[in-house]
């Protein structure tokens, strides 16, 4: 017991990730104390701290780190996505690209369809954004957006500028 209180001293001494360092802290003082008690003072479930503490003692410091969740594979290659994203980033820089005009592009270069909302989500990927943003002030009073309007002519902002991605 005392070999990993000081395993894990030294490498709190290590660690510069304030998370890592608090998971240390638990699992140390889970070593201790009941795990109810440890949860209570770091303000989380027993289950998550017999969690860490098990991690720990199956794969040592690396352990508690967060795995990286792999989700589901991607229609197109990465090749595929980035020859696609060169082609958006190079042509019609003046005009931009319409939502639509992506999608079928995706579709012609890969053969996959995408739903509309999924092209929008690879274009947000890719570091792209609207160029029209969405209306704000839909259904405010008419009163309300003029107000707002004045205050942007009086801060010498204009409202196109605002919102460079939505």
């Amino acid at each position: 017991m005392a070999n990993i209180t000081s395993k894990i001293n030294a490498s709190l001494k290590r660690i510069k990730d304030p998370v890592i360092q608090n998971r240390l802290l638990m699992v140390r003082d889970a070593f201790h104390q009941p795990l109810r008690d440890v949860a209570a003072s770091y303000g989380c479930t027993h289950g998550k701290v017999d969690y860490w503490k098990k991690r720990y003692e199956k794969s040592g410091l690396l352990g508690l780190y967060t795995k990286k969740q792999t989700g589901r594979p991607k229609k197109i290659s990465k090749k595929q996505e980035i020859i696609l994203r060169r082609t958006v980033r190079k042509h019609n820089i003046k005009q931009g690209w319409q939502t639509k005009q992506i999608r079928q592009l995706i579709h012609e270069e890969s053969g996959v369809k995408y739903s509309f909302r999924q092209a929008i989500r690879i274009t947000q990927s890719w570091g792209l954004g609207k160029i029209k943003p969405r209306p704000r002030y839909a259904f405010s009073k008419q009163e309300d957006r003029d107000n707002f309007i004045k205050k942007q002519k009086i801060s010498g902002t204009s409202t196109l500028k605002l919102c460079c991605r939505c």
